[in-house]
């Protein structure tokens, strides 16, 4: 960019002009091995009092074979460990 701004004044006032913004909500389509392409809606939330801090939520339409997809996912995951509670004995 540095060098089209020295070359080009078309250049130097289109990028001027330009205005940046996040995308805050889309959709996305990536693979997994396992179970193939997975379709994601996504929304995307700013706090406006946290400008740095990013909430971004994905989602698969209900009935679809992304929905299955991840159903099946959330199945093989591992039990938690049984907490166990020990108790300070009682005093006599």
């Amino acid at each position: 960019m540095g060098e089209l701004s020295v070359r080009s004044e078309d250049f130097r006032r289109w990028w001027a002009d330009h205005n940046v913004t996040d995308k805050t909500s889309g959709r996305k389509v990536p693979h997994h091995p396992l179970v193939g392409e997975l379709v994601l809606d996504y929304e995307s939330l700013r706090p406006p009092d946290e400008p740095d801090q990013v909430l971004v939520a994905h989602t698969a339409a209900a009935g679809t074979p992304t929905e299955t997809a991840l159903r099946l996912l959330a199945s093989w995951r591992t039990a938690p460990d049984p907490v166990t509670v020990e108790r300070p004995s009682q005093p006599r």
